[in-house]
């Protein structure tokens, strides 16, 4: 069986217009019910891509279902819940979900909803190996589908069906589901003509052909896949056409036409081009590179296989701003946390005042009761009685209000959840952007390697590459030490220890970190801090402020320029870094400690994360500091510390 070739989704997407639309659309109403329809699409939209944010979406969907009782969006958010589950593998999960979903359809009889339930259940038991009872699920739900004249279900249906037959016939080898097999399959395939349901033609075509090869029916199959290549020329997705070329190429690897695989594989690649996605490109060099090699052509071989590491080069420097700007969500997470944590202590607050007033009332009942018993022995007594009755009506009044208040702060702690949610997400996008970030330059060591061990590189070839191979490694080990940085910080950033420090010292210190960098550059850095000067701060903090902000000076001075380190007494003090370097704009210096900030090249080439500059923001504030830049464009810039 060929390998059947995948089109993948890159981890960071082009922002969803649809998704965009719902968040405007949400905070605009205060209804329920709105709000429980639009979570529910808004899962409906991320499922596929982002699951754990998907639940959360459903997850608020069900929250607002329960507020107003409707019975039919509960099931519809229980659901989609499910099938993010079933995404996820979590079969036990999704299994509970799905029959939480269909005891609700069952009772407003919702028809629609029962053939998606009834398909769900029946997915989940046939990917835990329980095919025998995941067909007669697929049959009930095609009942339910036929009664509802459901075309769209009837295909999803009979495909499934054609393909539990298939399986089937894979192991018994009889005839009887080959065809079972060929029928289900062919229904499935009429009606997605009918429907118009172009990448569903083109998976049955593809099911279709596997059938015919594993029978050694070749042109058969060929012709199949050929279908599903009309199919995709007929549709403006240069992706889906990718998918489908990248097929016929490995199927025509897997029977030998290795020229016919090479056309098919050429032509992939112009439409990557055209495109003008790397991705695209990088995936299309390599099965031209792979037909070339079934072929002999081991110099063209090579140079589409260079082909493809100038693409994987270009897409690792596209993803280094995205591991930044995940580095800075993840900041905003944190601080939602806060925010988070905050409002649970209000609730619990409200909660205790809450009790509070119950017992007030509980008391005021007593004294009341007490005060009318008074009342008929003491006539003089009504007038005080009177007033008390109005306090206790007041009470009650302002525990109405409170009550409407726990409620509005529950509200928002829901919400509040949703968002956090969202932005934790960032954490599995960034743990992928960084496995991609370190396997690329080593992939391209491997192949550069199994060259040379083939002796298919001359030493001049070798020689051309091993400069591009050093760059990718050394951009690695500078993401490395970025991250290391950053996880470091997040261990030691709740332990402030104050004590007497010798600035100069300090100072001196960071000096002799950058006496490499400030070498080979030729700059000369001045210590003018006196040397008795002692002041009382957290050490650590201020050694990374200070060493981050000489390290960004060193960075933007030009050749044989100057850096000078000053303390001014003025208040508490001020630390001075000032350099004849090449500056900033006023644009530049007010976006400066903001997290739409990017990373900037130093004035010979020299790269950065740029999370530093935030970090020092963050560890100043902390220490009861704070930071100031004034520069001017090809001037300089000085970053001044503010003690107090």
């Amino acid at each position: 069986m060929w390998k059947v070739a995948l089109v993948l989704n890159l981890l960071f997407q082009t922002p969803n217009p649809v998704g965009d639309s719902l968040i405007s659309e949400l905070k605009k109403t205060g209804d329920p019910a709105a709000k429980a329809s639009i979570y529910y699409n808004l899962a409906k939209t991320y499922y596929g891509a982002d699951q754990d944010l998907a639940i959360a979406y459903a997850d608020s969907s069900l929250s607002f279902s329960s507020q107003v009782e409707v019975p039919k969006m509960k099931a519809n958010a229980l659901n989609i819940k499910a099938v993010a589950y079933l995404i996820k593998s979590d079969f036990e999960t999704s299994m509970k979900l799905n029959l939480e979903a269909l005891k609700i359809r069952e009772t407003i009889r919702d028809t629609i909803g029962l053939v998606e339930s009834h398909l769900n259940i029946g997915n989940i038991l046939y990917r835990t190996n329980k095919s025998n009872e995941a067909v007669e699920r697929y049959k009930k739900a095609l009942i339910y589908a036929k009664i509802a004249n459901s075309q769209r279900g009837l295909s999803l249906l009979f495909n499934n069906i054609g393909s539990y037959y298939r399986d089937r016939w894979k192991v018994t080898n009889e005839s009887s589901d080959l065809d079972s097999a060929k029928v289900y399959l062919s229904q499935s395939l009429e009606i997605k003509r009918v429907l118009n349901d172009s990448r569903g033609l083109i998976h049955t075509y593809n099911q279709l052909s596997e059938l015919a090869l594993s029978e050694k029916k070749y042109m058969l199959a060929e012709n199949y896949l050929n279908r599903a290549l009309e199919v995709s020329n007929g549709i403006d997705d240069a992706e889906l056409q990718i998918s489908v070329l990248t097929q016929l190429t490995e199927f025509n690897l897997e029977v030998g036409d290795k020229s016919q695989a090479l056309g098919y594989a050429k032509n992939a690649f112009e439409i990557a081009e055209k495109m003008e996605s790397n991705y695209m490109i990088s995936n299309t060099s390599g099965y031209v590179a792979d037909a070339y090699e079934a072929l002999g052509d081991y110099r063209n071989a090579f140079l589409f296989n260079k082909r493809k590491m100038e693409a994987d080069r270009i897409l690792n420097d596209e993803n280094k701003q995205k591991v930044q700007e995940d580095l800075l969500i993840q900041y905003e997470s944190e601080k939602k946390e806060l925010e988070n944590q905050r409002l649970l202590e209000e609730q619990r607050f409200l909660d205790l005042s809450l009790r509070r007033k119950n017992e007030l009332l509980i008391g005021s009942v007593i004294i009341l009761i007490g005060l009318i018993g008074l009342g008929f022995l003491q006539r003089k007594k009504n007038a005080e009685l009177a007033a008390a009755e109005q306090d206790l009506k007041g009470a009650l009044q302002e525990l109405t209000l409170k009550n409407s208040e726990v409620e509005k702060q529950s509200v928002l702690l829901s919400e509040a959840n949703t968002a956090l949610r969202e932005s934790n997400s960032v954490r599995e996008r960034l743990l992928s952007v960084v496995s991609h970030d370190l396997k690329t330059p080593l992939t391209s060591l491997q192949t550069l390697l199994d060259y040379w061990d083939k002796k298919l590189l001359s030493e001049q070839e070798l020689n051309e590459l091993l400069p591009r191979i050093a760059k990718q490694t050394e951009t690695v080990n500078q993401l490395l030490e970025n991250l290391l940085e950053w996880a470091q910080t997040q261990i030691q950033y709740s332990q402030l220890q104050f004590t007497e420090v010798n600035l100069r010292g300090l100072v001196e210190e960071s000096i002799k970190l950058a006496g490499i960098s400030a070498e080979g550059k030729r700059l000369r850095i001045l210590n003018e801090i006196p040397e008795d000067l002692v002041i009382y701060t957290d050490k650590d903090r201020l050694n990374f402020i200070v060493r981050n902000l000489v390290s960004n000076a060193l960075k933007f001075t030009k050749a044989e320029g100057l850096i000078k380190l000053t303390f001014d007494p003025v208040g508490k003090g001020k630390i001075q870094i000032a350099d004849n370097g090449v500056g900033m704009s006023q644009a530049r210096v007010e976006s400066l400690f903001s997290r739409k900030m990017g990373a900037s090249k130093g004035t010979e080439g020299e790269k950065g994360s740029g999370v530093g500059l935030l970090l020092c923001k963050e560890f100043a504030e902390s220490i009861g500091a704070s930071l100031e830049v004034t520069s001017k464009l090809n001037e300089g810039s000085t970053f001044t510390i503010h003690l107090g």
